[in-house]
C-alpha cells in the first residue's frame, strides 16, 4: 500500500512539474522582455532644414541597456512627416516597439491661404483663423457639434500635407486630439483629414469645403 502512495505522489510531481514548464513557454518573470521609453516625446515639430539628431530610445532588459533598431531617417531638407519606429526584440523574439512622429515644415511661403468658413461636406460648419503663414486654428475639426465639438490647431506642412499636433481637452467634454494619418490639401477649398480624438471619433476621413 505505501508502494502505490509513493508512486502516485511521484506522478503527481512529475505531473504538475511539466505543466509549470508548459505554462510559462520558458519566461519565467518580466525581466526577459525588453522595457522601451521613446526619448524626448513621441512628436516633434521642426522647421525644414533645422539641424536634427534622433534623440533616440531608452532601451533596457533585466535593468541593462539593450540594443534596438529604427524604420526610418528624417531628411529634414524635405518637408513633411515622418514616422520613426523604435524597436528591441529579445532572445525569445518578443518584440518591444514604439513610434515618433516628426513634422518637418516647409519655410517656403504658401501658396494657400485656408482662413474663412467651411464645411464638412455632411454639412456642420466651422471658422478657420489663421495664426501664421502655415498655422491655423479651426473650430469644428470633427464636424460634430455640441460637448464633443473639437477646436484644434493644425499645421499646414508643405501646400499637400496637413497635420494636427496632439492637443489636450480640444472640446467642451476633455477630449484629446492628434492626426490619425497626414491630411492633405487638394486646393484653396478643399480640404481632408483623419483624426483620433480619444473613443469617440472615428479615424475616417473627413472632407472640407470653402463656403
Amino acid at each position: 500500500m505505501k508502494k502505490i502512495i509513493m508512486s502516485v505522489v511521484c506522478i503527481a510531481v512529475l505531473f504538475l512539474g511539466s505543466c509549470d514548464d508548459e505554462s510559462t513557454g520558458g519566461v519565467s518573470d518580466t525581466t526577459d522582455f525588453a522595457v522601451l521609453n521613446i526619448i524626448d516625446g513621441s512628436e516633434i515639430i521642426i522647421p525644414q532644414d533645422d539641424p536634427w539628431t534622433d534623440p533616440g530610445a531608452d532601451v533596457t532588459l533585466a535593468g541593462e541597456p539593450f540594443p534596438f533598431t529604427t524604420s526610418t531617417v528624417v531628411d529634414t531638407s524635405v518637408p513633411g512627416v515622418y514616422y520613426i519606429t523604435y524597436e528591441a526584440v529579445n532572445d525569445l523574439g518578443f518584440t518591444a516597439s514604439a513610434t515618433r512622429t516628426v513634422v518637418v515644415v516647409s519655410t517656403a511661403p504658401s501658396i494657400y491661404n485656408l482662413a474663412g468658413n467651411w464645411a464638412r461636406t455632411n454639412g456642420s460648419p466651422g471658422t478657420c483663423v489663421q495664426v501664421s503663414d502655415r498655422e491655423y486654428t479651426y473650430d469644428n475639426a470633427g464636424g460634430v457639434t455640441g460637448a464633443n465639438q473639437l477646436t484644434i490647431r493644425f499645421i499646414n506642412v508643405n501646400d499637400d500635407e496637413i497635420y494636427i499636433p496632439f492637443q489636450e481637452n480640444a472640446s467642451p467634454s476633455g477630449l484629446s486630439v492628434r492626426s490619425f494619418t497626414p491630411g492633405s490639401i487638394t486646393d484653396n477649398d478643399h480640404w481632408s483629414w483623419s483624426l483620433a480624438a480619444s473613443g469617440f471619433y472615428g479615424t475616417f476621413t473627413r472632407n472640407f469645403v470653402r463656403q
